[in-house]
């Protein structure tokens, strides 16, 4: 019997929560990091695939969870660096739904959004 409270009861109950949080939150910011990225990429599309290939994704490593907004294209590093960073879109994209990323984060875990 399940003794309230106990190490096991504490561990799966933070184990429900964090999967919760992975599934709606990080998944729902990751998507919508993805999509206003695509939309508002500031280079000009040649073959379309630097804007076909960023991606939005939940990272659940063990050690980290989030979200992580990323190019999939080997020249995806240097349309974020290349002329003082004119084509960049990773950065300003992640923090435009930080705010709103970590408010929905505190509403999960029981905090005030």
């Amino acid at each position: 019997m399940a003794v309230p409270g106990n190490n096991a009861n504490v561990q799966a109950a933070m184990g429900r929560l964090l999967a919760r949080f992975r599934d709606t939150v990080c998944a729902k910011y990751a998507a919508e990091a993805e999509q206003t990225a695509k939309a508002n990429a500031p280079w000009t599309d040649r073959t379309g695939d630097a804007r076909r290939l960023l991606k939005g994704k939940v990272i659940d490593d063990g050690d980290a969870l989030g979200i992580q907004l990323v190019h999939r294209v080997e020249y995806g590093p240097n349309l974020e660096t290349a002329n003082s960073g004119k084509y960049a879109i990773l950065k300003p994209t992640i923090e435009g739904v930080r705010a709103d990323f970590f408010a929905a984060a505190r509403e999960c875990f029981g905090g005030r959004r």
